[in-house]
This record gives C-alpha cells, sequence and structure tokens, in this order.
C-alpha cells in the first residue's frame, strides 16, 4: 500500500505545476511557444512525483529489511539474517551493502563457496571507500584461510595492509587461522588473545574461542570444553568440516 503522505505530496505538486501552465497559457495567445518552453521547464518536477511514488517505498522496505537483518545477526540468528539480507538486495538503491551482508552471512553459516561469490563480486567496483574495501578483503582472506588457501588469503591480507586503517577482526582471525593450519601454535594464540577478538560474536566468536583451545592443547597439553553449538550455529558441521576436518574433528 503507498505511503498516504507520499501520494499527498506528488498530486500537490502535479497541482501545482499544472496550475502554473494554465496560468500561462490564455486561450487564443499567440505565443504558444512560450507556453510549451514554460511546460518543459516543470516537466522534471511533473515526473519527479510518480517516482517518488515508485521508488521511496522500495527503498525504505529495503532498509528494513537491512535493519531488521542486522539486529539478527547480532543476537546469532545467521539463517534469518540472511533472508532478510536478501529481501533488501532488489529494493536497494546500492547492492554493495546487502551484497556484503548476505557474503558475511553465509561466512557464518561456513558456506565458504557461496560467501566467496558474493564478496567478489564487490572486488572491482571502483565506489567503495577504503575502509569498506579493506572490510571486503579481510573477510575475503577469512573465507581463503579458512578453505585453505593460506596463499591468497596471505595475499588478502596484504591488501588490507595497503589501505591503511583498522585493525579489522576479519583479517585479525584469519591471520591465526593461517598461523593455526600451519601449526604454528604459539603465534596463532598470541594473535586469538589479541584484544580485537574480544569484539567476535556468532559463529566467529566460536571458531575464536575453538581455535584457542586447540592451541593451548598442542602447545600445553591442557584441555578445554569447546561449545560445538556456538561454532556450528545452524549450520551443519559437514559445511566446516568439508574445508578444515582436523578442526572439525577437534572441535567433534
Amino acid at each position: 500500500m503507498k505511503n498516504p503522505r507520499l501520494v499527498g505530496a506528488a498530486l500537490a505538486m502535479t497541482l501545482f505545476v499544472l496550475s502554473r501552465l494554465l496560468f500561462h497559457y490564455v486561450p487564443g495567445s499567440e505565443d504558444i511557444a512560450d507556453v510549451l518552453v514554460d511546460g518543459l521547464v516543470y516537466l522534471p518536477f511533473i515526473l519527479l512525483g510518480p517516482v517518488l511514488l515508485i521508488f521511496l517505498p522500495r527503498y525504505r522496505r529495503g532498509t528494513r529489511h537491512s535493519q531488521e537483518g542486522l539486529r539478527l545477526m547480532s543476537q546469532g540468528h545467521i539463517a534469518a539474517a540472511l533472508q532478510q539480507f536478501e529481501a533488501a538486495r532488489p529494493l536497494a538503491r546500492s547492492k554493495v551493502v546487502p551484497t556484503y551482508h548476505i557474503g558475511t552471512s553465509r561466512l557464518q553459516l561456513w558456506q565458504l563457496a557461496a560467501a566467496e561469490r558474493e564478496l567478489s563480486s564487490l572486488m572491482d567496483r571502483e565506489d567503495l571507500t577504503p575502509a569498506f574495501r579493506g572490510q571486503l578483503f579481510s573477510a575475503l582472506a577469512l573465507v581463503a584461510a579458512l578453505d585453505g588457501r593460506l596463499w591468497q588469503a596471505m595475499q588478502r591480507l596484504d591488501e588490507v595492509k595497503t589501505l591503511g586503517g583498522g585493525p579489522f577482526i576479519a583479517a585479525v582471525l584469519a591471520s591465526a587461522v593461517i598461523a593455526c593450519r600451519r601449526e604454528a601454535w604459539a603465534e596463532a594464540k598470541q594473535i586469538l588473545d589479541r584484544p580485537e577478538c574480544d569484539k567476535l560474536d556468532g559463529t566467529l566468536r566460536g571458531l575464536r574461542e575453538a581455535l584457542r583451545a586447540w592451541c593451548l592443547e598442542r602447545l600445553t597439553g591442557e584441555q578445554h570444553r569447546v561449545d560445538a553449538v556456538t561454532v556450528f550455529g545452524e549450520a551443519s558441521p559437514e559445511a566446516l568440516q568439508a574445508a578444515w576436518p582436523e578442526l572439525t574433528g577437534f572441535i567433534l
């Protein structure tokens, strides 16, 4: 249903423009050309009314979906958040932010191939700020590291460094994943103990705690309980197991 205020504003604008044209037009006038020129001046305003009626409600719906998706993600409901972001994308003025959220949602569901596909689609855009590009490359580095493509993950992290800013949490976690895959347990634990990692939430927080427990067991023999539910959340363990069977075996 159209917003009544938008309908009223569009109708008022259209009536105003038409009244101006009628005011200038006097039947029998020989200066019809001036009337036509005056009409062309007001033409953008006549067209603006329908545009407001069509597009503004779409943008507002898209914003509501995005906000609801962020709220659900903060509560750990990643699958439901993904649905909201997917509903927001076709309604958004720019597809960049919804696409990024879709990619990071799929990452937290351990759907690595789908996450990389979404995030990679933004790489060649020239309208990204350095800060957003840093977040994007950090997320791509984490995907590659989890998937065992360490050289590619390190390449992405090098690109993040050239952008400045940060530190980006996903980049810190990607560095820890690389260290764990190389069995550099002391280095990995040092990274995982950084204060930036305390800001992680959802399944990424579960991943951090699992990696830290793994490091402690390898370094000291201490065994710490790992909450598999926090790691996998609404995802199936098989999704992560396909990429990193050793980690999944340790968790389970």
